[in-house]
């Protein structure tokens, strides 16, 4: 991830209203199926008055989504690894700090910083995706305005000015997520700390007294010092030695800290994040350092996704899904469904460090192709499912409401989107099975009644 003072590239461009997701490849894009395939397929009806049957056609494929919204959400992610299936990733944190306290000073000539070390606390129960070996990381100052009316992607990295703030001898640093550090006798939320550079402190305090320190406003402080840029020192290029790691910034402990002492005493003043606080994560997938070739295959050929589909969260990559010939099971008598569900299972073993996503979520397209929520989805309680199901090594979800529409005519049948959850706070992945995968499929299960 590249940073400095050039925008171009790097320079954020907030929307004016988030976009969760929207589908990239078109129709044509697969070959057209056979417009009754299945429906000969049909078993005979039971004692119970109904037909159960999984022989629908799926035609599944792969595609890369545009970039996810991660701006004032309940995580921020930090790190790289190398995953030999879906290749390098690469994330960072954007954010402001603000004052603790309005009117800073009064300003001493004697003033020195000892030191100055920014703070980020580590989500508790869930420090990241991948190992806890040793990052090195890069810390910028920001050289562009941010505003919390304005929404941040991903694929966004603000502008920054040249100059890495890190200090000290470090060249990269332990992840301990379980045990916080010992600061003044006081055992601390476990957290990364990274000593920044004392001239840093020393020009923050020769602001002391002044106007830039009055207060929070664009005019004052947040005009001066508009926020860090913290990146990984490097693309990861080993496979299973680091981590994406889970920040919550919005943790008291999260803050950058002030050290410093003139003639009289020592003391110290925070920099604090909080919900005022612009803060987001920008992130790199690349997929073409995948040290299997199925994926580049899979994003190069849609066919391919008959036998695999690729999702990865922050944007990475989803799966798309048509259903040809679902009209004609009205026609040939078969309308009424008590049940469809879409069960999806996993290719392989599923790696520890590299956990699938908790659940996946389905959208149906608008009139404008825009992802739109299926039926299912809007009643109370989580009736569509889509949760990860590790004893079965699948997810199900139950999309009978919106079937049942395209079935009717009411939805024109433009197919589904698969869409990781928790898609902006985190990268977790898997390989689903595609629906002509030799060892388990993608399957559509149906359940009509007949009376």
């Amino acid at each position: 991830m590249r940073v400095g003072a050039h925008r171009g590239q790097l320079r954020a461009r907030p929307s004016s209203k988030a976009v969760l997701l929207f589908a990239v490849v078109a129709m044509a894009a697969c070959r057209k199926p056979e417009e009754d395939i299945g429906l000969d397929l049909l078993p005979e009806e039971d004692a119970l008055g109904t037909i159960v049957m999984d022989t629908a056609r799926i035609v599944a494929w792969t595609v890369r989504p545009e970039a996810v919204r991660t701006s004032a959400l309940t995580r921020n992610l930090l790190g790289t690894y190398m995953d030999p299936d879906f290749g390098a990733v690469t994330t960072g944190m954007a954010f402001q700090v603000r004052l603790s306290s309005s009117s800073v000073g009064p300003f001493d000539p004697t003033n020195v910083c000892d030191s100055l070390v920014l703070s980020l606390a580590y989500e508790a129960g869930n420090y990241g995706y991948g190992s806890r070996n040793e990052q090195g990381f890069r810390v910028f100052r920001i050289a562009e305005d941010l505003s919390t009316d304005s929404t941040y992607r991903a694929d966004q990295p603000p502008a920054s000015q040249w100059g890495d703030l890190l200090g000290g001898t470090r060249n990269s640093f332990p992840i301990d997520p379980v045990q916080g550090p010992v600061i003044g006798g006081d055992t601390l939320v476990p957290q990364l700390r990274l000593p920044l550079k004392k001239e840093l402190g020393d020009e923050l305090l020769s602001h002391w007294g002044g106007d830039v320190l009055v207060d929070n406003s664009l005019g004052r402080f947040m005009g001066y010092f508009k926020g860090l840029l913290v990146v990984p020192v490097a693309e990861a290029e080993v496979p299973y030695q680091q981590a994406v790691l889970h920040f919550n910034l919005l943790n008291p402990q999260s803050k950058l800290t002030l050290y410093y002492h003139n003639d009289t005493a020592s003391f110290t003043y925070d920099l604090i994040i909080n919900t005022s606080s612009v803060r987001y994560s920008v992130g790199r997938h690349d997929h073409a350092k995948a040290l299997r070739p199925q994926l580049p295959a899979a994003l190069a050929d849609t066919a391919l996704g008959q036998q695999h589909v690729y999702l990865q969260a922050l944007g990475g990559l989803r799966g798309e899904l048509r259903f040809p010939g679902l009209e004609n099971y009205r026609d040939n008598g078969h309308g009424a469904l008590a049940k469809a569900e879409l069960i999806m299972p996993i290719e392989g073993d599923v790696f520890p460090l590299y956990a699938p996503p908790s659940q996946i979520f389905v959208f149906r397209k608008d009139d404008e192709g825009n992802d739109a929520a299926i039926p299912d989805q809007l009643v109370s309680g989580n009736q569509v499912g889509g949760t990860w199901d590790a004893d079965a090594k699948e997810y199900r979800l139950v999309i009978t409401q919106w079937l049942q529409g395209v079935i009717n005519g009411e939805y024109p049948n433009t197919g589904l989107s698969i869409v990781p959850g928790s898609n902006g706070v985190s990268v977790n992945r898997a390989i689903l099975a595609g629906p002509e995968n030799p060892v388990d499929r993608m399957r559509l299960r149906l359940t009509f009644t007949t009376y």
